[in-house]
């Protein structure tokens, strides 16, 4: 419906709260759109876009009432009428169609997978069914029970969609998904709904500094000198309000919500680093938000999938809409694939949600299994709990953080072994001694070694390198991040660097500890960079040295070549024969230094992630 067509007074059909309820115009809110009444609840709403006004009401009365006459009509005719058998009852299926247009009635679907049990593999066999296809493994009785329901959508289902977790995921589904299905990440799925909606939108990630430059009339270079707190907090209290949708759920009282207790309680939970300026970042992050509403031409990675839920766009809408990962889903990538998908098949690990500090929502799955029990669908939760992946010594070890995860019949028995992180000296190198006392006598090209934070790693990969065996970190970014901030310290030589990352790591961890509720997290991670960091300056003298060292060490190579060094995080996906868990002082998992509740909940969740990269032998290092 176009907005000139819409009355105050009248009546109309409309979605509220993902149903279709009878409306009825009162006025025009001076938020933009309008105020109406829900007939049946009697509750107040707000109709943002007059897109989401399907008909009046009476129209929809009629096709109610004709859909009705169509079917009483159905057997009441002689064969010989016109108005008998194939024409009349095709009639009748296209009144129902406008009356109700999802013809596939059959449940959502929660699957909780375990790690390496086959989550991929299942959904995408379980397509080929949907599509009549043949499948091409034999399934074990829980994926029996996956594709039983997926099967459900057969013949009903037309547009298929499978979001993957990134852009190399979603690129490798395309070529296993079957024909006619679409296979690509969440940002994609709402880029498109932004861009036929809105035009042509470059993604830019200045775009929200330049949106406080222009707020605070002067230049974000002045802003980067003068008030960096002010920018960096802000930037990141936008980014994490689009991430849970802060505001948007008070859309109805909007005006009697308290923007700065809200945004007070998101920078205690996510660690925001606000150094006495909350008043001025708290007045500016609404203003920065109703900003990014009217995108000119740019936006953020973030309002890919913001845009499309806030503004209510209109967004393709696939008939099933299959979700990896979900145990990573913040808010309101939750609110798009309610919004994109008719029938939705989720499949994750509760166990494995570890990005809660990026965002993602902690209890993405539990939240999203409420939300979709309460629908006219409602849901259906199945297991997937028997790992192909992991040797039974090592299921047995995992279990003692996951109980219902189980080892496959087939699977080798594995060994769990325990190894010392003091390195074995030339001496016991000569003389052959055992394996257990010191671990680097058992490493080989393509085993893995993780640890809890980054820096203890770091100093064992140049020790592998000085010995000739080729060894690599995980994360690219991760060493990007690093390389900043040396160039942050301006420094010259390593003696300048040394002192700087001294004075430097005294001073925020002064600041955070300072804070009413200081984060563990960023504690962590600072002492971790700082740590890092004095391990690239050895055999160095100037810091152009030290940003070569990190340059070529941090890597998202995966050839499988050489040593593979990585932390609980990046190693998420991978697996190898052989892992090694570090466990040096200090840098344990879970972490000492964690100590919020729901922190520790992902600590032991990283944990269970490490342990279960390993296929055949597990080795804790201590």
């Amino acid at each position: 419906m176009k907005k000139k067509d819409v009355k105050i007074g009248s009546e109309y059909l409309c979605k509220v709260s993902g149903k279709m309820a009878t409306v009825r115009i009162t006025a025009e809110s001076r938020y933009g759109g309008w105020d109406a009444v829900n007939l049946a609840t009697k509750r107040t709403v707000r109709i943002r876009s007059a897109q989401r006004l399907r008909c009046t009401a009476s129209a929809a009365k009629a096709v109610r009432v004709s859909a009705t006459q169509a079917q009483q009509y159905a057997g009441s005719f002689p064969p010989q009428h016109p108005m008998a058998g194939s024409k009349q009852q095709s009639l009748a299926d296209r009144l129902k169609k406008v009356k109700d247009p999802e013809t596939d009635t059959a449940p959502h679907v929660i699957v909780i997978a375990r790690a390496g049990t086959g989550k991929t593999t299942t959904l995408v066999e379980g397509l080929k069914r949907v599509k009549g296809l043949p499948t091409s493994i034999e399934p074990s009785p829980q994926q029996a029970a996956v594709w039983e329901q997926m099967e459900l959508s057969k013949g009903k289902a037309r547009t298929i969609c499978f979001v993957a977790f990134n852009k190399s995921i979603a690129t490798e589904l395309r070529q296993r998904v079957p024909e006619g299905c679409d296979a690509m990440t969440m940002h994609s799925l709402g880029y498109r709904a932004v861009t036929k909606a809105l035009g042509r939108q470059e993604p830019n990630s200045y775009t929200v500094q330049d949106i406080i430059a222009e707020l605070l009339e002067t230049d974000c270079r002045e802003l980067r000198r003068n008030k960096p707190i002010v920018l960096s907090a802000t930037e990141r209290l936008v980014s994490l309000c689009k991430m849970n949708l802060v505001g948007w759920w008070n859309d109805r009282n909007a005006h009697t919500m308290s923007w700065p207790e809200e945004l007070d309680k998101l920078a205690a939970y996510y660690d925001i680093d606000l150094n006495g300026q909350a008043e001025e970042v708290f007045a500016l992050v609404p203003r920065v938000l109703e900003r990014c509403k009217r995108p000119q031409g740019r936006i953020t990675f973030d309002d890919m999938i913001w845009l499309p839920v806030v503004l209510d766009l209109p967004v393709p809408k696939y008939d099933l809409l299959l979700i990896d990962e979900g145990q990573d889903l913040s808010r309101v990538q939750q609110a798009l694939a309610r919004k994109a998908g008719r029938r939705l098949i989720l499949c994750g690990d509760p166990k494995q949600a570890i990005y809660g500090f990026a965002g993602a929502d902690a209890e993405s799955m539990m939240r999203l299994e409420r939300e979709l029990k309460e629908t006219d669908r409602g849901c259906v939760v199945l297991p997937l709990t028997v790992t192909r992946r992991c040797g039974k010594a090592i299921v047995r070890e995992a279990q003692k953080y996951v109980p219902d995860f189980e080892a496959h019949e087939s699977n080798g028995q594995g060994s769990v072994l325990h190894a010392r992180i003091k390195w074995a000296s030339r001496e016991e190198l000569n003389s052959g001694a055992p394996t257990n006392t010191a671990y680097n006598l058992m490493v080989q090209d393509g085993d893995m070694i993780l640890c809890r934070v980054n820096a203890p790693l770091v100093s064992e990969c140049f020790r592998f390198l000085r010995q000739g065996k080729r060894a690599t970190i995980q994360g690219r970014d991760v060493g990007q991040g690093l390389v900043s901030t040396v160039k942050k310290s301006k420094a010259d030589t390593v003696e300048q660097l040394v002192a700087w990352l001294g004075d430097w790591l005294d001073r925020e961890q002064r600041k955070e500890n300072a804070k009413r509720n200081p984060s563990d997290a960023r504690l962590i991670a600072l002492q971790d960079r700082h740590d890092c960091l004095l391990c690239f300056t050895e055999e160095c003298t100037t810091t152009e040295q030290v940003v070569q060292k990190i340059e070529a060490i941090f890597t998202d190579d995966r050839n499988g070549q050489g040593v593979m060094l990585s932390s609980g995080h990046r190693a998420k996906g991978l697996e190898s024969d052989r892992v090694f868990i570090l466990m040096p002082k200090g840098a344990e998992c879970p972490h000492p230094m964690a100590r919020s509740a729901w922190q520790r909940e992902q600590e032991w969740n990283i944990l269970y992630v490490m342990i279960t990269r390993a296929k055949k032998e597990l080795v804790y290092v201590s």
